[in-house]
């Protein structure tokens, strides 16, 4: 049973972090997140998000780069 909890928990936090992503790639939302941040901090940030999501999906490349 805490199994199951735990995993709809961890369900829940990916359905939430995928709506905000999906939120925050909006052409508005991203304009108003650059004008609110500046320019050099907003870009900042979006370095950093891109190399998070590299770091985090290397294996899936990795692995499909070994199959034939």
């Amino acid at each position: 049973m805490k199994i199951i909890k735990k995993f709809l928990v961890l369900v829940c936090f990916g359905c939430v972090g995928f709506g905000l992503f999906k939120l925050l790639s909006t052409d508005e939302a991203q304009e108003k997140l650059f004008g609110i941040l500046g320019e050099d901090t907003y870009l900042a940030i979006l370095d950093k998000v891109r190399l998070l999501g590299d770091l985090l999906g290397w294996p899936i490349h990795f692995v499909k780069a070994l199959l034939p």
